[in-house]
């Protein structure tokens, strides 16, 4: 906001949005209501959506169908940075104009002190999610060659505390808190971002042909949604309180202490490694990374193109 390159074009796309022919946006998140998106329910709350002239319909999956499957129902969806590089490979038509994180959030998290390393996790069964970071986590098992038997889960960590799985997937912001919160603080955690699979996750895209015919549109819906992201950061107390609202009106049910978890730990992942502050950009050597993965895995035929996924980042 301090920068003046910036706060110009706030201005001109204040003058520049006509009300009265602003589409409404039909915005799919990726996930069930939560923090992982509190910069976008802070947007709708405070307004900004709609000073900038813009009708923003929020709309989540549930856990168990993903994203994968709403692709036809909406102009502007929520998509980590490795699916998307995928899915616009293999055709889809969309381009980001917000990129929210800058790590991965994933950890595996084993049941016996054995497993230190990736390579520890050969031939065991490890939990995956069944709708979320499953072609991921299969990319890295062929990777390391760890012959890993997956055993899929929706969104709870009941596998790893029976203890039917050797190990599982989780997330910073979700699964790594439930397993510290029942007992399992002391057990080997083994962060992506330590080990060479730093893939920066979520991002806002827009399908491709509302960016060419509602131009300013387009762009008004990243502004918004960045100053969403910076109240998110500045004020993350009242932004918890917002979520809350969000969840219970979603019929979500609410821990304040998960959601407080969940809030603090998304925005450390929107900070980059040199300013420790969210840069809202595709970090382009973490970018060429990722094509080179899915390559290898014969996910991609070819590199995609920074030109070919990136809108116009008017709040670089």
């Amino acid at each position: 906001m301090k920068n003046l390159k910036y706060i110009i074009t706030l201005l001109l796309l204040l003058v520049s949005v006509n009300v009265a022919q602003s589409k409404r946006i039909k915005f799919t998140l990726q996930w069930t209501a939560q923090s992982q998106f509190v910069g976008y329910y802070v947007a709708q709350e405070l307004g900004y959506y709609k000073n900038l002239g813009l009708d923003v319909e929020i709309n989540h999956v549930s856990s168990s169908t993903g994203i994968n499957n709403h692709l036809n129902d909406c102009d502007a969806l929520t998509l980590k940075l490795y699916d998307a590089i995928s899915l616009i490979s293999n055709g889809l038509d969309v381009v980001n104009i917000l990129q929210t994180s800058q790590h991965s959030s994933l950890v595996v998290v084993a049941r016996h002190n054995d497993i230190k390393s990736l390579s520890d996790l050969k031939g065991r069964k490890v939990g995956i999610w069944s709708a979320s970071f499953r072609e991921l986590a299969e990319g890295i098992s062929q990777d390391k060659g760890l012959d890993i038997e997956w055993v899929p889960f929706v969104q709870n960590i009941n596998l790893f505390i029976s203890g039917a799985i050797d190990a599982t997937f989780a997330a910073r912001y979700g699964e790594e808190y439930q397993l510290r919160m029942s007992g399992f603080e002391n057990n080997p955690y083994i962060y992506l971002s330590d080990i060479g699979y730093d893939f920066p996750e979520d991002g806002l895209y827009i399908k491709a042909d509302f960016y060419k015919k509602y131009p300013n549109q387009a762009k008004a819906f990243a502004v918004a949604s960045r100053m969403g992201w910076e109240w998110a950061q500045q004020h993350p107390d009242k932004a918890l309180e917002i979520v809350i609202k969000v969840m219970e009106r979603e019929h979500i049910p609410v821990s304040r202490r998960y959601q407080k978890w969940m809030l603090e730990q998304i925005l450390k992942l929107q900070c980059d490694e040199k300013t420790n502050k969210p840069s809202f950009d595709i970090d382009i050597q973490k970018f060429n990374q990722i094509n080179q993965f899915l390559i290898k895995r014969g996910a991609i035929n070819k590199p995609l193109s920074i030109d070919k996924i990136k809108g116009t980042h008017i709040c670089k």
